[in-house]
């Protein structure tokens, strides 16, 4: 997805910040920048963090949702959920039933990110049923989650900006590139590990998302600093 026509960024200043080293981003397009700028932006959002709870109850959700399959099975995971009136329906109809659910229904800018971000990662590892949904541990779920809501984020709020002054060639060239700088950034570094066996209940799932999504952000704060 793009950017929302008319998106107005924050005029704090780690957003001010951000702002610059896009640009420079945009206007470079080498390594250097490329890291500068996601090293800006990630600070901007943990400096916003609450801006992304409807991601880590949605996310939260579906941890919780995944260690209910494993616990009592699928349908058992259902009635868990409220959802008895999904049992025997179609695949499809049941994974999109949750995932709009999740992410409710993508009423804000921030669920329907969350809700992208969620189906992007099933596909990247290839879950088109939410029956299996519990094959893949937690943490390779939850990391492969936040990478897809960090690009997702970084194109909302710059793909126009780009493309004021670039081709739509070169705007595709400069996303692309920052796609695969996150995921390689964050695939290689980010350890979840310590996660593979916590109790992702109701109670307290979206405030581990959050505090993973923190420390995805600060992945990339360590490389610049504050320079």
């Amino acid at each position: 997805m793009g950017t929302s026509k008319g998106y107005i960024a924050p005029t704090t200043i780690p957003w001010s910040q951000a702002k610059r080293a896009v640009t420079g981003y945009i206007n470079n397009g080498d390594d250097d920048s490329r890291a500068k700028a996601a090293s800006k932006f990630a600070a901007a959002m943990n400096h916003d963090i609450a801006s992304s709870s409807a991601f880590s109850q949605a996310v939260g959700n579906v941890l919780s949702f995944s260690q209910s399959v494993s616990r009592g099975g699928f349908s058992n995971a259902l009635r868990d959920f409220g959802r008895d009136d999904l049992i025997g329906k179609s695949s499809e109809e049941i994974y999109q039933s949750l995932i709009h659910e999740f992410t409710n229904n993508g009423s804000t800018t921030e669920d329907y990110l969350a809700a992208e971000a969620i189906s992007l990662a099933l596909q990247e590892l290839d879950i088109h049923d939410m029956e299996k949904v519990n094959e893949v541990s937690s943490d390779v779920l939850l990391k492969e989650m936040i990478i897809e809501y960090t690009k997702l984020s970084f194109a909302f709020r710059y793909e126009e900006k780009i493309s004021m002054k670039r081709t739509p060639a070169e705007t595709k060239n400069l996303i692309v590139k920052m796609n695969k700088y996150i995921s390689n950034k964050l695939h290689t570094e980010l350890d979840l590990s310590s996660l593979k066996y916590v109790d992702f209940n109701k109670m307290n799932s979206s405030e581990i998302v959050t505090t993973a999504l923190k420390d995805a952000y600060h992945m990339f704060e360590l490389y610049y600093g504050e320079a």
